[in-house]
């Protein structure tokens, strides 16, 4: 199962890959699709604003992105942006070490890649409980 981990953020601590690799695989896995490939890119928030304007047209950074790659190579199921200042802020205000924050926003990517989206009440409360239960059950 090929999970790419990329962290091109230089300008906050890293987190260790090993442990969030080791997690995200027990996901991947439960979920069924670990014969896709899926990248996850740490970034800057200047980054990230740019993504996220281009895309979904919001000029502001955000936690996490999320791109279904729909194309030729059915192998990539897509990529997952995640900004490691906006996690970090995020810490803050939910409590949580940086590296439990940075797996909650990859398994929130992994939904998203998946199909599970929160644009209504009902979608919200579905994904984010599978997100926590998913947490809770591999972290």
């Amino acid at each position: 199962m090929p999970l790419l981990i990329n962290d091109s953020n230089i300008k906050i601590k890293s987190i260790n890959k090993t442990i969030l690799k080791r997690t995200l695989i027990k996901v991947i896995k439960y979920l069924k699709i670990e014969e896709k490939q899926i990248n996850i890119v740490f970034i800057d928030s200047k980054k990230m604003r740019s993504l996220n304007n281009n895309f979904s047209k919001i000029n502001k950074s955000t936690d996490v992105l999320s791109f279904l790659l729909d194309g030729y190579d059915k192998s990539i199921l897509g990529d997952i942006f995640i900004s490691l200042n906006n996690a970090k802020k995020n810490c803050s205000s939910n409590k949580n070490s940086l590296i439990k924050e940075v797996k909650i926003l990859c398994i929130h990517g992994i939904l998203h890649l998946i199909g599970l989206d929160h644009k209504n009440k009902n979608e919200k409360k579905k994904m984010f409980k599978l997100q926590n239960d998913l947490y809770e059950k591999f972290k």
